[in-house]
């Protein structure tokens, strides 16, 4: 997870600064230089509000971005049967041992159809004059996989962008099921299925 969070707060800083501005909790390690892959993942759904555009980074194979706000998405496959809860109790511990400050603003579930997603949302620093960012995290879960959706912008911006960021945090949908049937089946419209099984029954 460390690796993860510390590659999201990387890029955030990219895109606001410009690489000349990372300071020593930024700089990317061997292990934390693993690309992501943000979207599309296979078995997530997520809408992507219009004006934002498809981008990429040293960290991440995709994201988003509109002006000074990004939408990333990723997914962690080593926290199994973890409740999101206490997946986004850690994940905050872990941000504040990576951030120079970190106030919580809002802790709430909301929900994408049936399933629950938990947000966290913080304003942080990485640095004694950098920007203030400010950014709601959601995890969500199908009881194997933690997905995990981070839109952030600068403080100034957010409450402009909080809106669309809730918006993306409710447009989620998991599929793993549909995907691999869809997959491995060939689609048949109904009025054939119906019709085949109306020859075998005369």
């Amino acid at each position: 997870m460390k690796h993860r969070i510390l590659a999201v707060l990387a890029a955030a800083s990219l895109l606001l600064t410009g690489c000349g501005s990372i300071s020593a909790k930024e700089e990317a390690t061997e292990e934390t230089m693993v690309v992501y892959q943000a979207l599309p993942l296979p078995d997530l759904f997520v809408k992507i509000p219009e004006g934002y555009t498809e981008t990429s980074s040293q960290f991440y194979e995709k994201y988003y971005i509109q002006d000074d706000a990004s939408i990333i998405i990723t997914e962690d496959n080593d926290s199994p049967n973890t409740p999101i809860k206490d997946y986004s109790t850690r994940a905050l511990v872990q941000y504040q041992d990576m951030t120079k400050t970190l106030e919580v603003t809002g802790s709430d579930v909301v929900y994408a159809g049936h399933i629950a997603v938990q947000l966290l949302e913080f304003d942080y620093t990485l640095a004694d004059d950098g920007p203030v960012l400010s950014t709601m995290v959601g995890y969500a879960t199908d009881g194997q996989t933690i997905y995990i959706l981070t839109c952030k912008c600068s403080k100034e911006h957010y409450d402009q962008h909080r809106e669309e960021f809730l918006t993306v945090m409710q447009s989620i949908r998991i599929d793993k099921t549909a995907q691999s049937v869809a997959q491995s089946q060939p689609t048949v419209p109904a009025e054939t299925e119906t019709a085949e099984e109306t020859e075998e029954t005369t």
